[in-house]
């Protein structure tokens, strides 16, 4: 069974006032004097209403502000630079890893690479690691230094499930911020069922780096551990060309001996294809 295979794919899409109006009403029946004490208390009122008016908006766009600026905060596990994802200029521990490019991936024994391309261009838009019947697909994003993609992202996909009739649950593990997904799909006997799949992502010098995790790794602690502790293990080359922000890093497939690029198995492990994470809803 060679370690590289490649299967087709699209390019994935990137792949986000309440106002009181206060009504006063005069009394004819009051006299001058009163009727001159009620117009001033109205307009100290009106006043005061303007200036507390005034106030709520002024909080209400600092609070959008504030939320704008969480969003593009950069999110990764306070000890990235010391555990990896690495960036290419800092240090990182020596391992067998395989260049593609943008992205220089941990190889174990055992494990499977497929890349993932682009139907009209053939670029390499993805790569999947593969490792005991579960999957990590990766993507490499530009991004500007300052800023991260992670918690925009993260947002919009929530959403995206949640108008797909899905469910989605935020995580605080050791990859940092991950969102745990389940959205309706069908069985392969074709009743109603979910499939289940978990995102991270971590942000980096001028990079962003996308993982979703299939197959067993969603079900399987163990199995998840080790395919995340080889996302720890990625060093990414980001190169230092001008890039739009969310411009999608292209990978370079390796060059391999012709005996290594065999077409993939029946049995092999298809992270875009329901596996055993999808359960039936009876």
């Amino acid at each position: 069974m060679g370690l590289f295979s490649r299967f087709k794919k699209s390019t994935p899409t990137t792949d986000d006032d309440v106002r009181t109006d206060d009504e006063l009403t005069d009394d004819d029946e009051l006299d001058a004097q009163d009727a001159d004490t009620d117009t001033e208390a109205v307009d100290s009122a009106d006043e005061d209403a303007d200036i507390d008016a005034a106030e709520s908006d002024d909080a209400a766009e600092s609070d959008d502000i504030d939320e704008e600026e969480a969003l593009l905060e950069k999110s990764a596990p306070f000890d990235r630079s010391d555990n990896g994802p690495f960036d290419i200029s800092e240090e990182y521990p020596e391992h067998d890893r395989l260049d593609l490019g943008a992205l220089k991936v941990p190889v174990v024994d055992g494990m499977q690479v497929r890349l993932d391309t682009d139907d009209d261009s053939q670029r390499v838009l993805a790569v999947t690691l593969i490792h005991d019947g579960g999957g990590i697909q990766l993507q490499a994003f530009a991004t500007p230094r300052s800023e991260g993609l992670w918690n925009t992202v993260r947002s919009q996909l929530a959403e995206s499930v949640t108008k797909q009739g899905g469910e989605s649950t935020e995580l605080h593990t050791s990859l940092g911020r991950e969102l745990a997904i389940e959205v309706p799909a069908k069985t392969e006997s074709g009743r109603p069922g979910k499939r289940a799949m978990r995102f991270a992502g971590i942000d980096g010098p001028r990079w962003f780096v996308r993982a979703v995790f299939s197959g067993k790794a969603v079900t399987d602690d163990e199995v998840r551990a080790e395919l995340s502790a080889l996302f720890r293990g990625v060093v990414v080359d980001r190169g230092q060309e001008a890039m739009a922000p969310r411009e999608l890093i292209a990978l370079t497939a390796p060059q391999v001996d012709q005996g290594e690029t065999e077409e993939k198995h029946e049995d092999e492990l298809n992270p875009f294809e329901r596996g055993p994470e999808i359960t039936e809803v009876r």
